[in-house]
């Protein structure tokens, strides 16, 4: 763990009341774009930010892309950021942000946003070269006249829970009509895979929201309520936490509806005798958490319930166990998570294992996390120190309306695994005594 000692030295977490969000420090965002050019010498690199309603719901607030986030902190809209790799002797490295023009009749609407010559911009955004919109074109061919290539993010697929991201190909072409354009995205999310020491205690400050949401929630549970009755009171108390919003559609499955994988309708009464899942997580200071419990409507589990429940709290505890660095989250082989969760299930399944297990258990293991629920990255990747993953485990019978699955966050160390969200209980007899109170 001395990487984090090391880099949680110079990486104190800051409040900047310009932006109403806590964040980490200037210069963790500076020296990371520092290490995106050092990757990258041969070309400059440009990335924008999202406009007002870019990537995201119409009914949203608006939040930054989140590549452009890890590389800058700024969470305006419209903003861009070149970046051009020093080239010796002449040419030394350079940064810069570019923010929309000022636009007095618009901040009726928007409020007052920070434009190139507001005062102290350099400290407000941790930029020491701040230029206005109208700059970029020039300001790009000039950059190219040193750079032979022009690295961008190519637009990729809509994840889950989040819109596609917006085309910038013709805006790129006119820029840099007669240069080659290259993806820059593998890089950075090789960079995102690895967790600063700042970035884990806010990802930490998202369970603990997550965590006592999920606690609490519990004491709403009983026949008689909605599923988004449920859902209510934990969305209330990720934000009263410091979580402004949650961090991918809150899952709230009771009977059938807790095998569907990705149900959101919460339409659904909860009746006697049944399990409702809870996959709900919150998301602080742009980072997500992602937690799945699974508890009795009536207060305790019944036989048949208990058994399915201890067979994937067994896969559950098994794998993470197993978590340490050179481990795949996917794949087929011996370092493989999910396949040692499938023997699990195989080997101590008995009579609940009446069919092939992928019908039982069809997602994969988990995923890894950060500034998305779903951060971007090859599940057969092998892990390292510094990695935030969910193990979630999970066997449904939608024949019978049983669905239970067991969502944890885990930091990979150097030796194993931590679980992030280990205050929330997983065990049968802490779970129904927490129910009872």
């Amino acid at each position: 763990m001395l990487f984090i000692r090391l880099v949680a030295a110079c990486t104190l977490i800051t409040l900047l009341p310009v932006l109403a969000i806590e964040r980490e420090a200037a210069g963790v965002y500076r020296e990371r774009r520092r290490g995106l050019a050092r990757a990258h010498p041969d070309g400059a690199i440009l990335l924008f930010g999202y406009g007002d309603r870019e990537g995201q719901s119409p009914r949203s607030r608006f939040y930054q892309e989140s590549n452009f986030y890890y590389l800058t902190g700024w969470d305006e809209p419209s903003a861009v950021l070149l970046l051009v790799p020093a080239k010796p002797p002449d040419h030394a490295y350079r940064e810069v942000l570019f923010l929309p023009s000022l636009a007095p009749a618009s901040q009726r609407w928007t409020g007052a946003r920070t434009h190139s010559s507001t005062p102290d911009v350099e400290t407000k955004t941790g930029f020491d070269e701040v230029s206005d919109e109208t700059a970029l074109f020039s300001t790009v061919r000039e950059a190219l006249g040193v750079q032979p290539r022009l690295y961008s993010l190519a637009r990729k697929a809509s994840s889950y829970g989040q819109p596609p991201e917006p085309d910038r190909r013709d805006r790129l072409r006119h820029l840099a009509p007669e240069h080659e354009l290259l993806d820059v995205r593998s890089t950075l999310t090789r960079m995102r895979s690895i967790k600063s020491a700042s970035e884990i205690t806010l990802i930490q400050k998202a369970v603990d929201a997550s965590v006592a949401a999920h606690r609490g929630a519990w004491g709403y549970v009983r026949p008689g309520r909605f599923e988004y009755e449920i859902m209510a009171p934990m969305l209330a108390m990720v934000i009263s936490r410091g979580c402004l919003r949650a961090a991918y559609p809150p899952i709230i499955g009771s009977g059938p509806n807790a095998t569907v994988l990705h149900y959101t309708r919460m339409s659904r009464r909860l009746e006697t005798g049944e399990l409702v899942l809870m996959d709900v997580g919150g998301e602080y200071a742009h980072y997500a958490a992602d937690i799945t419990r699974t508890v009795p409507v009536s207060g305790t589990f019944s036989s048949r319930q208990r058994k399915v429940y201890e067979l994937v709290l067994g896969a559950q505890r098994a794998t993470i166990a197993a978590v340490k660095p050179g481990m795949k989250l996917g794949g087929h082989g011996h370092d493989s998570l999910h396949r040692l969760a499938k023997e699990h299930f195989e080997r101590y399944g008995g009579e609940l294992i009446d069919r092939p297990v992928g019908n039982l258990f069809p997602h994969g293991m988990g995923h890894h996390v950060g500034l998305e629920v779903h951060d971007p990255a090859d599940p057969g990747t092998p892990l390292e120190p510094g990695m935030v993953v969910t193990i979630e485990p999970g066997i449904y019978f939608p024949e019978e309306g049983l669905g239970v699955r067991i969502e944890d966050m885990v930091l990979v160390t150097a030796d194993g695994g931590r679980v992030l969200s280990d205050a929330l209980p997983r065990t049968i007899r802490e779970i129904e005594r927490a129910m009872r109170k």
